[in-house]
This record gives C-alpha cells, sequence and structure tokens, in this order.
C-alpha cells in the first residue's frame, strides 16, 4: 500500500521564531567582559615580554602591527560582547529547546530531546561568583549538534538538566 506524501505549503511549516524566548542573565555580560579582560591582559603581558627580551621586536615596524591588530582584537571583542549580548536567548517547549546567540553571523539551534544523549551543568570561578552556570547538551550529531547555553541562572541550569533528564528517560527506549 502506498502511504500518501502530500505537499505542505511554506506557509504551513511551524514558526519556531514566535516562541518566546528567554534572554540569559544580564550578569552574565560582567562575566564575558571580565574573562575577556584577564585573557587580553595575559597577552598584553607575553607581548611586552617579548619586546623587551628580544631585540628584534623592539622596532617600530613590528611593535606598531602588533599593536594595532592587539588593539583591533580587544575592540571587536568588546563590541561583539556588548551589541551581541542581546542575542543570547533561550526558549524550553515540551519537544525541544531553542537556543539563539549571535551579533554578525546570527545562530538558532533547535534541539529536540528525544537526539539528547547527556547534560552537564558548569560553573566556572567567575561565573560562580555571579551564581551563573551553562548547560551543555550533547547529541548524537557528530558535528554542530552540541549546545552550550552560558549565562543561566545555577538553580535554572540546575532545573533545565533534570526537566531534560527526565524528558530523555520517558523517550529512551526499555532496557537503556
Amino acid at each position: 500500500m502506498i502511504q500518501p506524501n502530500p505537499v505542505i505549503s511554506p506557509d504551513e511549516l511551524p514558526r519556531y521564531s514566535e516562541a518566546p524566548l528567554q534572554p540569559v542573565e544580564s550578569s552574565y555580560k560582567s562575566v564575558l567582559l571580565i574573562e575577556w579582560s584577564i585573557a587580553y591582559t595575559c597577552m598584553l603581558a607575553g607581548i611586552i615580554t617579548l619586546i623587551l627580551l628580544v631585540d628584534d621586536v623592539q622596532k617600530w615596524q613590528v611593535i606598531l602591527p602588533v599593536t594595532i591588530v592587539f588593539v583591533t582584537a580587544v575592540a571587536l571583542t568588546y563590541a561583539s560582547i556588548i551589541i551581541g549580548f542581546k542575542n543570547r536567548s533561550w526558549a524550553l517547549r515540551d519537544k525541544d529547546i531553542i537556543f539563539k546567540t549571535g551579533w554578525l553571523f546570527q545562530s538558532t539551534h533547535i534541539i529536540p530531546f528525544v537526539k539528547v544523549q547527556h547534560a552537564i551543568v558548569r560553573s566556572g570561578p567567575i561565573g560562580r561568583r555571579y551564581g551563573l552556570a551553562s548547560i551543555r547538551l550533547m547529541t548524537a550529531a557528530s558535528h554542530g549538534g552540541d549546545i552550550s547555553i552560558k549565562g543561566l541562572k545555577q538553580e535554572t541550569a540546575d532545573q533545565l538538566k533534570g526537566w531534560i533528564m527526565e524528558k530523555i528517560a520517558t523517550h529512551a527506549s526499555p532496557g537503556v
């Protein structure tokens, strides 16, 4: 027997964009700024040390381009954090989770819970100081299937992990 395979109009497609997205915690912007400031301070210390210790690097033809590249990298990083922060958002639906991020290049990931194999809640020292954590959802996909939602309250991340793990368990095959 041949199964019907009706054509679906683009107007009939479900609209994930209509799901109200929840922004990550605003204090996560401070965490990002602090983490990147630490990283760039370490890089600057390395560059200055290199300039002071290596005679061949103590020329303006080397110092000027390195300075321009360093300042540009810092400016782009901070602009990316400030401008792109408003796009960091997520939504939990009954059968999947949506995560949106990006500034110049925006990404929207939709992960169905039946594809999630494992969930991990993580927090770094700076994030813990702000009471923040991240949740990483791992799928069986070989490339680009995993997502990490950073900037959640620790309590929210823990509750989300528990809820998702229950969803996984209800979809698991018997004996798994």
